[in-house]
């Protein structure tokens, strides 16, 4: 792999780590759809072990990355901020139901802003930078429903959490293809 081509987000052989995440996601959207009466208790817990696993996987990804080039802190600030988070929603079941709803819309704030600004560094490199551009702005639009609708969270969470769970991992198959390293006899083939 050349690291040398990481650009952002980059290329990296972890891909199909990310790949493995989109499709761990779909299912999960699924059933919180479907079973709303455990919803709000395991949503809590599902989405902070989540988030502990998809921060050790950007914190992976991150120390395997050539620190000169642009983009590597991303992976490094959000890994750390995934996996506070994570714990914060684990350790306290009661603490994480009052609160819950702050915590998505800060990271999905967070999310949406990281997302704008990689979609438009993307844009010469990456076939499917317009679908993080999307994502960013559905993102930042989830974060100001989480935050004006903290009353009305419960159902909201759940709905809102299963369709963002489907979505991100719809998005995450996708956009881990172009994450895959190209290999030098593609780069030969086409040259």
């Amino acid at each position: 792999m050349d690291i040398t081509t990481f650009n952002f987000w980059g290329k990296t052989k972890y891909w199909w780590i990310i790949l493995l995440a989109g499709i761990i996601l779909i299912p999960s959207g699924f059933w919180l759809l479907f079973r709303p009466v455990l919803g709000y208790a395991v949503i809590s817990l599902l989405f902070g072990w989540g988030l502990i696993v998809i921060g050790i996987l950007q914190l992976v990804v991150a120390g395997s990355i050539d620190r000169r080039v642009h983009g590597w802190g991303w992976w490094l600030a959000g890994g750390i901020i995934d996996i506070f988070i994570g714990f914060v929603l684990v350790s306290n079941l009661a603490l994480s139901e009052l609160t819950l709803p702050f915590f998505f819309a800060f990271v999905f704030l967070y999310k949406g802003l990281s997302h704008i600004v990689s979609s438009f560094t993307m844009t010469s490199t990456y076939k499917y930078w317009w679908m993080y551009l999307i994502n960013g702005i559905f993102m930042l639009i989830i974060s100001l429903l989480f935050f004006f609708s903290p009353l009305a969270a419960s159902y909201t969470i759940l709905f809102l959490c299963s369709f963002v769970f489907i979505y991100w991992g719809i998005s995450l198959i996708v956009f881990s293809m172009d994450l895959r390293p190209v290999h030098a006899e593609r780069i030969e083939n086409a040259g």
